[in-house]
């Protein structure tokens, strides 16, 4: 216990002195940091507000129905959680500099493996509890819940919820790290994205949303029966069912049956915890050992080979620009947290628009097909988002100490932040054409509502872009070496809040609009073609007026000294 307790006063001195700044401009960003956080929380609350009064009252889904969805909404969000805790941990427990030194100290594995590890958890956790504090209260004020609903939910389902999926993403990397000694590191990333594949394809080939919908709205208007039978028995047995659950039975007044739901998830999230320190303390050094090992052939396969976009080679390119390219090319695939969260999201991505793709929504009401579509947008949206904060944000930061080099070098700092934004532009608005490709499949019949989302997407892409971007030169971090805790600081959370709140700002600009068009489609009615140019004007312009502030307030900062 006296290790621990010396780990944790050693990272909270390194915390002080790293934090520890009387600067007027550092002063200034946490204002509006502040401000930016709560805009952010006033906003979320009230969506949630507005989404559960809309499909209850106005779609009148049901409670069951209702839950269900949230149920589909928190398995998506338990698997990014745990991908998202496996390119972290890798990045802090076998790339981090730091785990040199405590691995030099008289200080047990599992103790080190457990500190490292609860400081991920915590340092990438702070932006979803205060976004899940926000929606919790905004579901809750709808029910008129109790004060205890609220920290009782937040930290005794959210937070083991969410522990669960960090303690499995860990299990899941020592186990590849373990077999990395004997099988290709490629394959087993390989592999690892396989089965995220399968959980989503099977649990949504078991679970489908449409069909569950037909079932219950067979009932209508008895729709606020508890249809459990319609749960497949395997479903029953996944945290995301139990989390369902509990907010369910609390609703309706079955206390028991919320207690046993918590119980069960509590009690795995502790195990899962339990079984991934001893595992850490097992095999932890040894597998730190086999990620050196791992580096060093790395090193030596890049140098054996003279691949395409090499230094070496040459390309159409100007100097100035083909040198920033290839150097932004090869920091990329050189790290390995960088590329296997990128084939992670890739991955996620391909089965999201597989499924998407080939699904015929076929409900009964075009309300409901507007809100399916929404949702659907929404997540696009969010998509994109999540990759600009991931990948944009970080891009000025990773130049770390040798940006002065770049200060010295005879090309202006102007030009190199304009080329490395245009990389950064061109890989966005590819994807987001992708994906509202892949996913306006079933809509091709509604011509106004491809044309009136693809401009939407490429706005959301263009303003994501320019957003974290700019963003993260003028939050610039230059001592830091790891991009995942560099999308995870406070720069980053204000930016993606940032970002939350132009998402939330384009969707209610297009909802009024997109709900019209599908009732006046369905029905025969005059399409609603003014209101909604009106609405592609405005996204347009805030879009545009976004990435102007951004990029001026990224140039600016630019020209700061280290």
């Amino acid at each position: 216990m006296a290790q621990l307790i010396d780990i944790l006063l050693y990272k909270l001195a390194i915390w002080k002195k790293l934090s520890a700044s009387s600067s007027r401009v550092l002063s200034i960003k946490n204002i509006f940091s502040f401000i930016v956080y709560a805009a952010f929380a006033v906003g979320a609350f009230f969506f949630a507000r507005i989404v559960t009064w809309y499909l209850l009252e106005y779609i009148r889904i049901g409670l069951f129905l209702f839950h269900r969805f949230i149920a589909i909404v928190l398995f998506v969000f338990f698997l990014t959680v745990s991908a998202g805790n496996i390119v972290v941990s890798f990045s802090t427990l076998y790339r981090s500099p730091e785990m040199s030194f405590l691995l030099s100290r008289p200080v047990p594995y599992a103790t080190i493996f457990l500190v490292k590890f609860l400081d991920n958890f915590f340092y990438s956790s702070g932006t979803l509890f205060l976004a899940s504090f926000a929606v919790l209260l905004g579901y809750g004020s709808y029910f008129g819940m109790p004060w205890y609903f609220y920290p009782t939910i937040l930290f005794g389902v959210m937070v083991p919820y969410m522990l669960l999926a960090a303690s499995l993403a860990v299990i899941v990397l020592l186990a590849v790290m373990k077999l990395a000694a004997v099988v290709n590191f490629r394959v087993l990333i390989a592999c690892v994205v396989a089965g995220y594949f399968l959980q989503i394809a099977a649990y949504f080939s078991l679970t489908s949303p449409v069909a569950l919908v037909k079932e219950v709205m067979r009932y209508y208007p008895f729709v606020n029966v508890y249809y459990g039978d319609l749960d497949p028995a395997v479903t029953r047995f996944l945290p995301n069912y139990w989390f369902a659950q509990v907010l369910y039975f609390w609703i309706i007044g079955f206390s028991a049956g919320a207690a046993s739901n918590a119980a069960a998830l509590i009690l795995t999230s502790l195990g899962a915890l339990v079984v991934a320190v001893l595992l850490g303390g097992r095999f932890f050094y040894e597998t730190w050992l086999t990620s050196i090992s791992l580096q060093f052939q790395t090193r030596r396969a890049r140098t054996a080979s003279l691949p395409f976009f090499h230094f070496e080679r040459e390309s159409r390119f100007r100097p100035h620009v083909e040198a920033v390219l290839k150097k932004e090319l090869w920091l990329f695939l050189r790290d390995p947290s960088q590329w296997i969260h990128a084939a992670v999201l890739g991955g996620l991505l391909l089965v999201f628009l597989a499924s998407v793709g080939s699904m015929q929504l076929k409900v009964e009401t075009p309300d409901l097909r507007a809100v399916i579509y929404i949702v659907i947008f929404v997540f696009n949206a969010f998509l994109l988002a999540s990759i600009a904060l991931r990948f944009a944000f970080p891009m000025v930061s990773l130049e770390g100490q040798a940006y002065w080099s770049l200060r010295s070098a005879p090309i202006a700092a102007s030009t190199m932040y304009w080329i490395k934004y245009a990389a950064t532009l061109s890989f966005l608005v590819l994807l987001g054409v992708a994906i509202w490709f892949g996913t306006n499949i079933p809509y091709r019949g509604i011509p106004l509502l491809l044309a009136s989302s693809f401009v939407g997407i490429l706005a959301i892409a263009g303003a994501g872009a320019s957003l974290n971007f700019g963003m993260g030169a003028a939050y610039a971090n230059f001592t830091e070496k790891n991009p995942i805790r560099i999308a995870s600081s406070q720069g980053a959370t204000m930016t993606f809040l940032l970002t939350m709140v132009l998402l939330a700002a384009i969707v209610g600009i297009y909802f009024y609009p997109i709900v019209s068009l599908f009732v006046t489609h369905y029905t025969g009615r005059p399409v609603p073609v003014s209101a909604m140019r009106f609405a592609v004007g405005v996204v347009v312009t805030i879009a545009a007026v976004v990435s102007i502030v951004s990029h001026v307030a990224g140039l600016r900062a630019l020209k700061n000294d280290l």
